[in-house]
C-alpha cells in the first residue's frame, strides 16, 4: 500500500534535493500521484529505488576493486615473466662458471660412479643415457643423484676447506687472506704503478672495481697508458690468476675472484 508524502517532505526527510526527486519522478523511477495540484512521492517506492541505487553503487565499487586486483595480479605475473625470461637470457653467459662449478663440486666425490653421475646429469646428459652407463634404472640413478646431493650438502666444511685449498694454491704466494688487497707494485712495472696512482688506484681490488664500472677498454685512455702498458697490466692480472680471457678475447674476473669478491 502506498505511503503518500510530498516531494517536500521527502526531500527533508532523506536529504536528498527536491530537483533530484522530480527528476527521479518524471523519469519514472519513482511512484508518482498529484493531489490537490500538490505532487506527492510513494514513499515505500522510493526506499525501494534507494535501495536498488546503493546496491548498483556497491557493486560498481566491488567490480572496480576486482579490476584493480586482477590489474595487480597481471602485473606481478608480467613481472615474475620478466624475471624468468631474464634468467634464460643469462643462462648461457653463465654456462661455463656453472661448468666449472660442477666439475669443482664433483672433485668432492670421491666414489668414481658417484662423481660420473653428478656431474653428468649436472652438465645435461639425458639421465637415460647416464643410467644405461651404470647399469641401473631410471629411478635408481634419479634417487642415487638427489642421495648425493644430500651428501655434500651435510659436509659443507668439505666446501670450505677445498675453497681455501684451491685460494691457497693460487694465491698462497702473496702471503695474505685477501688476495685482492695486495698493492699492484707486486705484479705490475712501476711505470704501470705512476699511471693507475694518478686515479689512486694502488691495490688489484682498486683496478677490478674501476674496470667493472667504467670497463677495461677505459685503462687504454688514461694519461700515459700506451699499449704495451695496457697488455702487460692484462698479463700480469691474467698470470696472477685475477682474470680470464675468453675465446673472444673479452676479460672477465676468475670464478675464484668473482665469488670472493660476492
Amino acid at each position: 500500500m502506498a505511503n503518500w508524502h510530498s516531494i517536500l517532505q521527502m526531500s527533508q526527510k532523506y536529504g536528498i534535493p527536491e530537483s533530484t526527486l522530480r527528476g527521479w519522478k518524471c523519469l519514472g523511477y519513482i511512484t508518482s500521484s498529484t493531489v490537490d495540484n500538490v505532487v506527492m512521492l510513494d514513499e515505500e517506492d522510493l526506499i525501494r529505488f534507494l535501495d536498488i541505487k546503493r546496491t548498483k553503487g556497491m557493486k560498481s565499487d566491488s567490480l572496480e576493486k576486482m579490476i584493480k586486483e586482477k590489474e595487480q595480479e597481471r602485473d606481478i605475473l608480467l613481472s615474475q615473466l620478466d624475471d624468468n625470461l631474464y634468467l634464460l637470457k643469462t643462462q648461457k653467459l653463465f654456462e661455463p662458471l656453472y661448468k666449472i662449478i660442477i666439475r669443482e663440486l664433483g672433485g668432492l666425490i670421491t666414489d668414481g660412479s658417484d662423481r660420473d653421475i653428478f656431474v653428468s646429469i649436472s652438465l645435461g646428459e639425458p639421465i637415460v643415457q647416464v643410467a644405461e652407463r651404470h647399469k641401473m634404472t631410471y629411478d635408481q640413478v634419479t634417487t642415487r643423484y638427489g642421495q648425493i646431493f644430500e651428501e655434500l650438502g651435510k659436509n659443507p666444511e668439505r666446501i670450505s676447506t677445498y675453497r681455501k685449498q684451491v685460494m691457497t694454491l693460487l694465491f698462497g704466494k702473496y702471503d695474505t687472506d685477501y688476495p685482492t688487497k695486495i698493492d699492484l707494485s707486486q705484479i705490475v712495472s712501476e711505470r704501470a704503478c705512476r699511471i693507475l696512482h694518478k686515479l689512486d688506484i694502488k691495490t688489484v681490488h682498486q683496478l677490478l672495481q674501476y674496470t667493472s664500472q667504467h670497463g677495461w677498454p677505459a685503462l687504454k685512455r688514461l694519461e700515459g697508458m700506451g699499449i704495451s702498458t695496457y697488455k702487460e697490466i692484462i698479463n700480469a692480472l691474467f698470470n696472477a690468476n685475477f682474470i680470464i680471457i675468453r675465446k673472444d678475447q673479452s676479460i672477465a674476473l676468475s670464478p675464484e675472484i668473482a665469488a670472493y669478491l660476492l
